[in-house]
């Protein structure tokens, strides 16, 4: 190789030196501070819950599970309900965060929608107490809906998949009976 093809390879050496100096290598960029977590609604797992108790309407659905195995409704009997659907309602509610917490200091349980008729939620886990939870209405946007732990004094948001989930359990169920006509009255009339 002549002086004239080591200058040259020299050069272009230098001119890719230069530019990675200049740009690959220039200051970094500031990390981004990573968004604070959200606390979990309930203080238990998805994967420990063993109960479940439903109340909404005077109607009442309890259902449990062994181990890791599916879910069976135990109330009302004969009742057929898919393990799969009770299974995502447990993991939803317990994998459920808060999205915000409210301070409902005078305000009236009412407006929430956690009185008479909010659904309530008793969740039993392998050990501990059980925790209950009324679930309440939809916030005014639609995006989540209100709940409360008993024993708690804050109103929280979460997420709406709970109640998509709720509403389906609830229609699985029969009917209500309807009541026999009396002595020879027309139905309805």
């Amino acid at each position: 190789m002549r002086w004239r093809g080591v200058v040259i390879v020299w050069v272009v050496c230098l001119a890719l030196a230069a530019e990675y100096a200049a740009f690959e290598r220039g200051p970094r960029p500031e990390k981004v501070p990573a968004e604070a977590v959200r606390p979990r609604f309930l203080p238990i797992g998805a994967a420990d819950v063993r109960e479940l108790r439903l109340s909404r309407d005077g109607r009442t659905i309890v259902s449990r599970r062994q181990g890791t195995g599916p879910w069976a409704v135990v109330e009302p009997p004969a009742v057929s309900i898919p393990s799969d659907l009770i299974g995502a309602f447990a993991t939803a509610l317990a994998e459920s965060e808060e999205i915000a917490r409210l301070d409902n200091t005078g305000a009236d349980r009412k407006a929430f929608g956690l009185d008479a008729g909010a659904t309530r939620v008793e969740v039993r886990s392998e050990t501990g107490e059980p925790v209950v939870v009324t679930i309440g209405d939809a916030n005014p946007t639609g995006t989540a809906i209100y709940a409360q732990r008993q024993g708690a004094p804050d109103v929280v948001l979460i997420g709406r998949n709970i109640r998509y989930y709720e509403d389906l359990i609830f229609q699985a169920l029969p009917a209500a009976r309807v009541p026999a006509p009396e002595g020879g009255a027309p139905v309805g009339g």
